[in-house]
Order: C-alpha cells, then structure tokens, then sequence
C-alpha cells in the first residue's frame, strides 16, 4: 500500500518534468525547419536576382546595365549555396555532442559570412569611390552598387539565421544541457596520488 501511495504521488510529478525539458530530437527538427527555411529565402532571393538581372542588363545602359549584370552573376552563388543548403540539410546522428557541435559551428559560420558580407560591402564602397576618378565609371558605380546591394541583404540574412538558431539553442538545447549539469544532491570522494 505505501509503495502504491509513493507511486501515486512521485509518477505525476516525473511525467511533468519530461515535458519541461525539450527533446534533442526537438531541437534537431526545429533546426533542420530553420535551416530548410533560410536556404529557401536565400533561394528565392537568388532566382529573383538572376532573372531580373539577366533581363534588365539587356534592356537598360550605363551603371544600371553592370549593376544588373553584377546581381545576375552573383546570386548564380548564392542559388548554388542554397542549392546545396537544401539538399544536404538534413538531421546527423541523434547526440548531444553533435548537437552542441553542430550548433557552435553552424553559429560560426553566420559569424564569419557576417565578416565576408561587410567585406562585400566595403568593397562596393570602395569601387563606387574609384569609380569618381575614373574612365570605367559605369562598370564600376554599378558592381559597386551590386555589392552594396547584395551585402547587405547577406548581412540581415545570416544576422537573421544567427539569431533564430540561437534561439532555438536557448529554448531547447540549453535546457536540456542544464539537466545534465545539474548538480543536485551527490557524493563524491577525492583520492590523491
């Protein structure tokens, strides 16, 4: 009878306490959506850059014509990446060392494009400068342009990426790292040498 009553009483609460801490599996599926996602936007982006781009550089002159040109070139990259991104994104092995692996190295890698984004944006300010001084004005006012263009928008994308993955770790990984570094109540014993 009591241990039927101890059951009773400690089974509700460890039933609750699963559902508080999130699953890996959770936050590998949320991150495979986030990922999914992104590489669509990046798709998109990409598409509408060539198609556009590709049209208008036959259709207009001047720095118009090489900023179009430029964007068309550019994000044939950009659908490559998302291309890639698409396909091989997918869930690893089910373990918390991968996990946390995969997590600080995806986190990374959107700091480190964020670095290359400003470098594209730096360079687009630096050809528009060039360009006050010289005979190729157009060419390279309008890849200048491009690449303001193009890295700023890569610098609110992997900005954006960075944020909702760490959000997603916050939500769900973290809590469940904190069950396992929760120290509680333990014994221990020191054995010196």
């Amino acid at each position: 009878m009591k241990k039927t009553l101890l059951l009773l009483i400690f089974l509700p609460l460890f039933v609750l306490a699963q559902d508080v801490v999130p699953s890996l599996k959770e936050f590998e599926d949320t991150k495979y959506e986030i990922n999914r996602t992104g590489m669509l936007v990046l798709g998109g982006w990409a598409l509408a850059n060539i198609v556009s781009g590709t049209t208008l550089s036959f259709t207009t002159k001047g720095e118009a014509k090489y900023f179009n040109q430029f964007n068309a070139l550019w994000n044939t990259i950009n659908l490559g990446l998302a291309l890639n991104g698409l396909f091989n994104t997918g869930t690893d092995s089910l373990s918390l060392l991968n996990s946390v692996t995969g997590h600080q190295t995806l986190q990374n890698i959107f700091v480190l494009n964020a670095g290359l984004d400003l470098a594209y944006i730096a360079t687009g300010l630096f050809l528009k400068e060039k360009a006050k001084n010289s005979d190729k004005k157009d060419i390279l006012t309008g890849y200048g342009n491009s690449l303001l263009v193009q890295g700023a928008f890569l610098l609110v994308f992997d900005a954006a990426m960075y944020f909702i993955h760490q959000n997603n770790a916050n939500v769900t990984l973290y809590p469940l790292l904190g069950t396992l570094t929760d120290p509680g109540v333990g014994l221990g014993m020191r054995v010196g040498f």
